[in-house]
C-alpha cells in the first residue's frame, strides 16, 4: 500500500513537469574502516583481540551501508 502511494507520488511529480532528484551520499559513508593487521604474536589473546578488531570494521562497514541504504532508499 505505501509502494502505490509512494509510485502515485513520483507519477504526479513527473507529471507535473517537476524533476525528481535522488539524495547525495555523504563521502565518508562510502568508504568503511580497512582491515585491521596482523600483529605479531601467537597466543589466543593476540587472536581473539584480532578477531574483535575484524568484527569492529565489519560492524563499521554495515553502519555506514545502512545510512546510505536510508538516504538512498529501496531500489525496488
Amino acid at each position: 500500500m505505501i509502494r502505490v502511494a509512494i509510485l502515485a507520488a513520483l507519477a504526479l511529480s513527473v507529471a507535473g513537469c517537476q524533476t525528481v532528484s535522488r539524495s547525495t551520499v555523504p563521502a565518508s559513508l562510502l568508504t568503511c574502516s580497512g582491515e585491521p593487521a596482523w600483529r605479531k604474536g601467537g597466543t589466543q589473546r593476540d587472536v581473539a583481540s584480532y578477531v574483535a578488531d575484524l568484527r569492529d570494521a565489519r560492524a563499521d562497514c554495515a553502519d555506514r551501508l545502512d545510512a546510505v541504504g536510508r538516504i538512498v532508499g529501496p531500489t525496488r
